[in-house]
């Protein structure tokens, strides 16, 4: 159960990640995204693109979500998340010798 727990942990984690990823390089990529080509005059229709605007911008945090949930998960069962690891016997008590 340990296996399960910190996979799903580093899952989580990852898709944290992938959405805060997915943030950033939203604000790069959208402005560009949306302007338009050269020698283009354009009139901004200001409601509809900022709810594509937005819509975009979840759509590459859902986005980032699932990859950064899916490439934990894959680093967690490769590097062998929840393992246990292998302890060595340790020698054998001795009894506490008799006073004399």
């Amino acid at each position: 159960m340990s296996a399960v727990r910190s996979v799903l942990f580093w899952a989580l984690f990852g898709g944290l990640a992938g959405t805060w990823t997915g943030g950033l390089v939203s604000r790069a990529f959208l402005p560009w995204f949306n302007t338009p080509g050269n020698g283009i005059m354009s009139q901004c229709a200001c409601e509809p693109l900022a709810i594509s605007t937005v819509a975009h911008t979840l759509q590459i945090q859902l986005g980032g979500l699932f990859t950064g949930a899916l490439v934990f998960s894959v680093l967690a069962i490769v590097l062998g998340a929840g393992r246990k690891r292998k302890v060595e016997p340790s020698a054998p008590a001795t009894p506490p010798a008799a006073a004399a």
